[in-house]
């Protein structure tokens, strides 16, 4: 007992050691960056006020613009001195408006001093400017309260448990049987030494495994969240990286791991009362368990990795086989959507990726969450999926016979079909829009039908991408034919650089209805247009020479094909909502925003936002000439 207490002091004085290095080093870090900050506003702010100042025709109007910039209460100091002496001056001091919430004695330590900026501005004169550094300090001492707060809580639970264990060590160590079986140690002959080793061995065998099934029921009850049920993100990362020390399989796929977020979790937060949305979290928990028990073979984990992120890791390779529990986890949380305060539906954001013993935590982990903002922003509900064999070159991997089997399969019974929606954005004159993704169907009835985001990247792979893509133009001209409207297809960048699939296209379309096909638009990736320019031009320059329209998705996710955007007559630019709400959160952002915006519909193009269901975005949006969906 002596040695658990002096252990469990050294470990309060490390981690007593470790929250106030984290305290102090987490204050030094933010008080550079408001320093730094506030540096850089200062230099923002002077350059926006010379820009307008210099727009006024006269030296009243200069100190009205003046004067309402200095009644915002963000400087201390403004002041503007005229090149003709005889002009007036402009000169305001103030305290500024900050809230002083952090006391003197930590104004006087803290290491942020007011920045002073000038711009000569040509032709009036110098203006010179002090931006008030009281906000940058009390936001410091904010953080500072937060992180004390923080360290104070942690400690209160650190406490807690030192207090807790310690008295189930004692409860153990008083319950220990009085029956237990004494060694005693004298000298014997070897074959004495022999008989005496296994007597002790057989005695000590049922303690140690009761000992054992204790330890195991422990540490369940450790690893679990408390709200959910399913495994926390530690016994996740920890079951995670046993898989990759795996070496058995040699570089094979040896699973999935699917990562699953709330994109709502702040806003049912603030609208619903904790209890019900504990309710609402252990149904969950338990309809993905019950779930993923019906599919024993798949060996699913599933776990709470966030507060607003789920996830599940597969350690078992096999392509499709392991899509179909995917599928029917994303068709059971489509139920288990709530309804908001806007009365839209809660949404969900879906990731895949696979792993192989080549992978590390952190590149698994970084494709999910690559995935996770492709999905968040690319305007649809379907499970993107970002393949480990997208970045590695080499033979085929585990699985992929299996996705040769199933697509080829596919392509030869006619079993892929479209999934057609209708989308409307605000402003847009085309009333009558849709968009399709395709689909396939297994043999099985029963099972749920795939979307091409989980099995396109397959067959990319395997070099099948351009005959799906081929399938799907068909399937979109027989839908033009029988409905009214726009249907708009997406085209993969595989498909692209195929020096074959243009000639083919072509053919289809001179056996086609030319009013079916000024109906019909081909939407590609970005990507291609940053990385692929020579190939992704002569195709779409084929597709626009035969009567149909291209579209550009993706200009969030490659800003860098910005400066290619005028090599093709595109119809339409997309960008994301998430994207959108990033930039106009800053000033640089909206700038980007403004350039990407001007550029586009300068050219002729209209630019269209999906996922912007914030009132205050959709306003921006609009104000800069971009089109946001309807919801």
């Amino acid at each position: 007992m002596a040695s658990v207490r002096q252990l469990l002091v050294i470990s309060s004085l490390v981690i007593a050691c470790i929250l106030v290095g984290m305290l102090a080093m987490g204050t030094s870090l933010m008080e550079r960056r408001l320093d730094a900050q506030l540096q850089t506003d200062s230099e923002n702010a002077v350059a926006t006020l010379a820009l307008l100042v210099s727009a006024q025709p006269d030296a009243a109007a200069r100190a009205r613009v003046l004067d309402a910039a200095f009644q915002q209460g963000r400087f201390s100091d403004l002041a503007l001195t005229p090149d003709d002496p005889a002009a007036p001056a402009f000169q305001s001091r103030g305290p500024g408006r900050s809230t002083r919430d952090a006391p003197g004695w930590f104004t006087a330590l803290a290491d942020i001093q007011p920045h002073q900026a000038s711009r000569q501005v040509s032709g009036i004169g110098a203006l010179r400017l002090t931006l008030d550094p009281g906000p940058a300090r009390d936001a410091l001492w904010t953080h500072v309260m937060q992180w004390t707060w923080l360290a104070l809580g942690l400690a209160a639970f650190w406490a807690l448990f030192v207090v807790a264990l310690a008295n189930r060590v004692r409860r153990a160590l008083s319950a220990a049987p009085a029956d237990a079986p004494e060694i005693k140690i004298k000298r014997t002959e070897p074959v004495e030494d022999a008989e005496l080793m296994d007597d002790v061995r057989e005695r000590i065998a049922p303690t140690m495994d009761e000992q054992m099934a204790r330890i195991e029921r422990l540490e369940i009850e450790l690893n679990r969240d408390p709200v959910t049920g399913l495994a926390n993100r530690s016994y996740f990362l920890n079951e995670l990286k046993r898989m990759l020390r795996d070496d058995s399989r040699q570089g094979a796929v040896s699973g999935y791991v699917l990562l699953v977020r709330s994109r709502d979790m702040a806003r049912l937060q603030n609208q619903t009362e904790r209890q019900e949305l504990d309710d609402w979290l252990r149904l969950l928990g338990r309809r993905i368990i019950e779930l993923l028990n019906e599919a024993p073979q798949a060996r699913a984990l599933p776990a709470r990795l966030t507060g607003s992120d789920f996830v599940v890791l597969f350690p078992v390779g096999g392509g499709p086989e392991v899509m179909r529990p995917v599928q029917k986890l994303r068709e059971l949380l489509e139920t288990l959507r709530v309804r908001l305060d806007s009365h839209n539906l809660s949404r969900w954001a879906y990731a895949l990726t696979d792993y192989t013993v080549q992978c590390t935590t952190k590149e698994v982990l970084t494709r999910l969450d690559q995935a996770l903002m492709c999905a968040e922003s690319a305007g649809h509900e379907e499970i993107e999926f970002l393949s480990y064999a997208d970045h590695e070159d080499g033979v085929l991997l585990m699985g992929e016979a299996s996705w040769r089997t199933l697509i080829s399969q596919a392509l030869d019974h006619d079993r892929l079909s479209l999934d057609v929606r209708r989308v409307q954005y605000e402003g847009d004159d085309i009333d009558d829009r849709h968009e399709a993704a395709l689909a396939l169907q297994e043999d099985d009835p029963d099972q749920p039908v795939m979307s091409g985001f989980l099995f396109m990247p397959a067959a990319a792979r395997l070099g099948l991408s351009p005959a799906c893509d081929m399938r799907a133009m068909c399937l979109a001209l027989n839908w033009l034919g029988e409905h009214d409207g726009i249907l708009v297809i997406r085209m993969s960048i595989a498909s692209i650089l195929d020096a074959q699939y243009l000639e083919e296209i072509r053919q289809i379309c001179v056996n086609a209805d030319p009013e079916l096909l000024r109906r019909l638009v081909v939407e590609l990736d970005a990507y291609g247009l940053s990385r692929h320019l020579e190939a992704f031009r002569a195709f779409a320059r084929g597709v626009i020479e035969a009567g149909m329209h291209v579209g550009l998705r993706g200009l969030d996710q490659q800003p860098d094909a910005l400066r290619q955007i005028h090599e093709v007559d595109f119809a339409y630019v997309k960008l994301g909502g998430n994207f959108v709400r990033e930039l106009l959160a800053s000033p640089g952002g909206v700038q980007m925003m403004v350039a990407v915006t001007e550029t586009a519909i300068g050219m002729g193009m209209r630019v269209y936002v999906d996922d912007a269901d914030d009132a205050a975005t959709r306003r921006m949006v609009i104000e800069y000439g971009a089109l946001p969906r309807v919801a």
